[in-house]
């Protein structure tokens, strides 16, 4: 009968029969050896235990490896809502700016005092104009994730920088465990995708991770 030995990314006990593993109380993501495997494997990828764990629901975010279609279908449904935005803002500023090029000084308002207000009107609500998505992989240990990610400034002139995202940990059942904010100290260009690498903290029981920016700052 085999015998299992478990890892909790400081230190493992065992050995464990498979009867020991159901009284351990271990998750489909507990890591898992034994002799005959050359490394240390999740539990739900071991065929003789995979009947301890339902099957899981997907993650808010979901790996890398099995994203690139939607991620594919997202940029071209960004790049083409980017488009109809820009297009309508341009119709909305033809129709602000080009009466005035024909009205006396009775009403003047230049070109440059339109730009302005869409500038101080975009500056004034960052959050509006940005969004974030990306992936991640667990560090070896699991006290980790490798996260790269996207933010997208859909603004039309304003630029901001120092990115606050928040990072929310969900488990298994899709309860929040906690939540923690980094700061990206990078300058996020209008109309235009800005890739980004953080290294994110992980908790105990951590299923999957989902991103909000709750901050950032106007780059006058």
């Amino acid at each position: 009968m085999k015998k299992y030995y478990l890892h909790n990314g400081t230190e493992q006990e065992g050995p464990f029969d498979i009867s020991d593993l159901k009284s351990k109380g271990i998750t489909a993501k507990t890591e898992v050896w034994y002799e005959g495997i050359s490394d240390w494997t999740n539990a739900d990828e071991i065929d003789e235990l995979k009947s301890l764990f339902p099957k899981a629901t997907p993650p808010p975010i979901r790996p890398k490896s099995t994203q690139n279609e939607q991620i594919k279908k997202d940029k071209k449904l960004g790049r083409n809502l980017q488009l109809l935005g820009l297009v309508l803002l341009l119709v909305i500023i033809g129709f602000a700016v080009i009466p005035n090029l024909f009205n006396n000084n009775d009403n003047p308002q230049s070109y440059i005092e339109q730009k302005m207000t869409i500038e101080e009107t975009e500056n004034s609500d960052p959050l509006r104009f940005l969004s974030v998505e990306g992936n991640y992989n667990k560090s070896f240990w699991g006290t980790e994730f490798k996260l790269k990610g996207k933010v997208t400034n859909r603004a039309t002139i304003a630029d901001y920088k120092d990115l606050v995202m928040r990072i929310t940990y969900y488990s298994q059942t899709k309860s929040v465990i906690g939540t923690k904010d980094y700061t990206i100290y990078q300058v996020f260009q209008p109309n235009r995708v800005t890739e980004f690498k953080l290294d994110v903290e992980n908790y105990k029981d951590v299923e999957s991770i989902g991103l909000d920016i709750v901050g950032a700052i106007p780059n006058n």
